[in-house]
């Protein structure tokens, strides 16, 4: 029967680079990372000052960081399995959670700033919820990341994604906090959530990487735009 040419040889160094900026797909999920993690890790540098600066006390601010990032172990496993198993639905999750992560985040500032009567337990569980959400995603954002920069390898890609979040934890934290004061913070974080969040419904799902690594896989089981993204990617289909 007819198959697929697995002999693909991944690209690494200057070449890789020269072939990533022609995958828009992969600098998309670059933006979400960085516009949720990114941002989120140069939030939590300053987040005792944030919080205390809404008269939370320092001690309250601390467990609450903490408590959050403890309970986001559980959430990257669980995520992390869930995006696995659900190959083909993974970018419905990832939307999904950052949907909800969003949502959280909205609730945590409203209840910080006093919009309505403030409750401590509020603020506990969306800032716990949020960030489950948020850093959840991770696994899943790097699998995309890998898939969408295919045949680039994972090492390159990988290094950019971390790239890419430290970029936008520099400028949360160098540039930002330079123009706007701690309140403002809140909503740099709320907009950027929402905007990876809308940013992550634009990828387009890619299984180049995963059809060619099934070595049994045969042109009759491919659809036709499986077969067209394999030959786009620059792989010869064998007959």
């Amino acid at each position: 029967s007819s198959g697929i040419n697995a002999e693909w040889p991944l690209r690494p160094g200057v070449e890789g680079l020269k072939t990533l900026t022609r995958k828009g797909n992969f600098w998309l999920i670059v933006m979400v990372y960085g516009l949720t993690s990114g941002v989120f890790n140069g939030y939590g540098l300053t987040m005792n000052t944030i919080l205390t600066n809404n008269n939370i006390s320092q001690t309250t601010a601390g467990l609450i960081g903490s408590v959050a990032l403890v309970a986001s172990v559980p959430s990257n496993l669980i995520l992390g399995f869930v995006g696995a198993t659900f190959i083909a639905h993974q970018k419905s999750i990832n939307a999904g959670v950052l949907a909800a992560g969003s949502i959280f985040m909205v609730i945590f500032v409203v209840d910080l700033n006093e919009w309505l009567p403030r409750s401590m337990i509020v603020i506990w569980v969306s800032v716990i919820l949020g960030v489950m959400c948020i850093t959840g995603v991770v696994p899943i954002l790097f699998d995309m990341s890998t898939e969408s920069a295919h045949p680039i390898s994972e090492e390159l890609s990988s290094t950019i994604m971390v790239l890419g979040n430290q970029i936008m934890c520099d400028i949360f934290t160098g540039v930002l906090q330079l123009h706007f004061d701690a309140s403002n913070m809140n909503y740099v974080l709320i907009v950027s959530f929402i905007l990876a969040t809308v940013l992550a419904c634009f990828y387009r799902t890619s299984n180049v990487r995963r059809l060619i690594d099934a070595h049994s896989i045969t042109i009759e089981h491919l659809d036709s735009r499986s077969i067209a993204q394999i030959q786009n990617a620059g792989v010869r289909v064998a007959t």
